[in-house]
């Protein structure tokens, strides 16, 4: 009974602070007179002084949170992702914050910086990165001077209705702020009609009853040849001219004939040119000769088109060139007579912010007028282009970069394989033509539609040659068909696709006037090499300046029509 007694009045060894047992002063007092000793009995005493220095910690901070909140409660253990315990709230996985870009100027409390930037800001701001939010800047004649690509080239690949031609104008816009002057040599729907008025460029129009174009007409390379001092300089420019006069000719023969233009037809050709251009013909660079003129050259023969045609008399000449004049006579008296044989109704001015060809008043159906219409145009263009660098390299004229727009390439394309070579030349020269080539289909087999095994591999080559490919929202099947061309990781792969993936049907929204905007309108992944290396994915968001513009409005034939809702009233 009495040791009974004496183990209940034994003073207490622990206490409660801030919901946490630690040892009393005493108990405490006397384990440190015992970590002093030797042996086992010393080295569980320093074990239960270290034990309630941590626990005494404890209590503390959770007395400090206790004063702060003003409640009185029991915490969880806090840590950097939150309170760890049930109910605490711990994140497992902390999301990456997004990230924004500014000045030192607007932001020099952040600086210096502790990430670096995932895109650099060379270029045209084209959107926001598609995961963190920040700025990213391209277009390729900027990227190609910085040395990020090695050729000025970007080819846009996504289904239609999915903001291609939008992404496009923003890149033309930043190209005309740096100085560019931009050429849509071929506007077929129009797209870029509208912004090149706003930009102050020039807009070219031709169709039926709507200008014509002079194929004979040399434009501004003919026009800088008075200009140059160099005699050397001013017959290479004229041999050019010359020979951009026949070889137009003989490409516009072909499409009529649907045939190869002989040899000695070319000679005869230049051999008119150049009796029309002598002090006999009566035409010169400023006025030059229509096609009917040429026809009345090679029709009136003479001895020295003879001599050409290495006939003996006027019978033998009128027989072999009949073929000849019979497609002439095409160009002049049949459909293409409308759009050709007249003097140029408005030339190329190379001095404004850009030029904009707009052909969208062909007929749909008539692909030979289109092919004809679009030759002309990259002619007059890139001969424009020569005149500009040779007037540069003679001292006359600043040197002067250029950006040529070749949207629904597949157009162009489909118009014939002839084309394929000439855009296949374009891609391969673009450099020495100081030129940036922007490109832009739906899908890849658009490069592929041709029956010529060796067209196809040229078409293909397109592709593959871009340096810089912005890939928008597309199929399985065509993801698939790019990565044959540049490396895309599986990440990249569902991220695409999922752009082009619809939202499901609904009539909970209960504005009938507004348009639902398919969730991947805008969103592109930028690819700059074929290795497997993760490219930007960005989305593109207009602006308020374009949106009071309108000019990415390609829907304007829907506006005036009645919405869903009006039309059930």
């Amino acid at each position: 009974m009495n040791a009974k007694q004496s183990k209940q009045v034994r003073p207490a060894r622990t206490e409660i602070v801030a919901g946490v047992r630690v040892l009393t002063s005493q108990a405490r007092a006397a384990a440190e007179a015992a970590a002093a000793k030797p042996g086992l009995r010393g080295w569980r005493a320093r074990l239960a002084i270290s034990s309630d220095d941590h626990r005494r910690a404890t209590a503390a901070r959770r007395a400090e949170d206790r004063g702060r909140d003003g409640f009185d409660r029991s915490l969880a253990h806090l840590t950097d992702r939150g309170y760890r315990g049930p109910g605490g709230g711990r994140a497992a996985v902390v999301a990456a914050t997004p990230e924004w870009r500014a000045t030192t100027v607007q932001v020099a409390g952040l600086f210096p910086f502790s990430v670096g930037a995932s895109a650099p800001t060379v270029g045209t701001p084209v959107g926001a990165h598609y995961i963190t939010g920040a700025p990213v800047h391209f277009d390729p004649m900027s990227w190609f001077l910085k040395g990020f690509i090695t050729a000025p080239i970007a080819f846009v690949l996504a289904l239609n209705g999915f903001g291609k031609s939008s992404l496009i104008r923003r890149m033309v816009t930043g190209a005309v702020a740096a100085g560019e002057t931009v050429l849509c040599m071929g506007d077929t729907k129009p797209d870029y009609r509208d912004l090149v008025e706003r930009l102050g460029g020039q807009v070219v129009d031709v169709g039926y009853g709507h200008g014509t174009l002079n194929p004979l007409d040399v434009g501004a390379l003919g026009a800088i040849v008075e200009r140059l001092t160099d005699p050397d300089q001013r017959r290479q420019v004229t041999a050019r001219v010359e020979a951009g006069q026949v070889n137009i000719v003989a490409g516009l023969i072909e499409l009529v004939r649907g045939s190869r233009v002989a040899d000695y037809e070319e000679v005869l050709i230049a051999a008119g040119l150049r009796e029309l251009y002598s002090g006999t013909g009566g035409f010169s660079y400023d006025n030059p000769p229509l096609l009917e003129d040429l026809l009345a050259v090679i029709s009136g023969g003479g001895e020295q088109l003879r001599r050409f045609a290495e006939e003996d008399d006027e019978g033998a000449y009128r027989a072999s060139t009949k073929s000849l004049r019979r497609s002439l006579r095409a160009l002049v008296e049949g459909p293409f007579g409308a759009i050709f044989n007249g003097p140029t109704t408005t030339r190329l001015d190379l001095t404004s912010a850009a030029v904009c060809v707009d052909v969208s008043r062909i007929p749909e159906g008539d692909t030979k007028l289109l092919a004809a219409v679009l030759m002309v145009c990259w002619s007059e263009g890139f001969g424009a282009v020569a005149a500009a660098h040779a007037l540069a390299d003679a001292g006359l004229a600043p040197p002067r970069t250029f950006e040529v727009v070749m949207d629904e390439i597949w157009r162009v394309l489909g118009v014939g394989e002839f084309m394929v070579d000439r855009v296949d030349a374009l891609t391969r020269l673009n450099r020495m033509l100081a030129t940036g080539l922007i490109m832009c289909s739906h899908t890849i087999k658009d490069l592929a539609a041709f029956d010529s095994p060796a067209a196809q591999a040229k078409a293909l080559g397109f592709f593959e040659r871009a340096r810089a490919k912005l890939i928008g929202p597309v199929g399985p099947e065509e993801i698939d068909r790019i990565r044959n061309a540049v490396g895309i990781t599986d990440t990249e792969k569902l991220l695409v696709t999922s752009w082009a993936a619809p939202r499901p049907p609904s009539d909970d929204d209960l504005d009938p006037s507004r348009r639902e905007t398919p969730p991947g309108t805008g969103c592109f992944l930028l690819k700059t090499g074929e290795a497997n290396e993760p490219g930007i994915p960005f989305r593109m968001v207009f602006t308020p300046a374009e949106r009071d513009a309108d000019v990415h409005n390609t829907n304007r034939r829907f506006d005036n029509l009645p919405t869903s809702g009006e039309a059930s009233r």
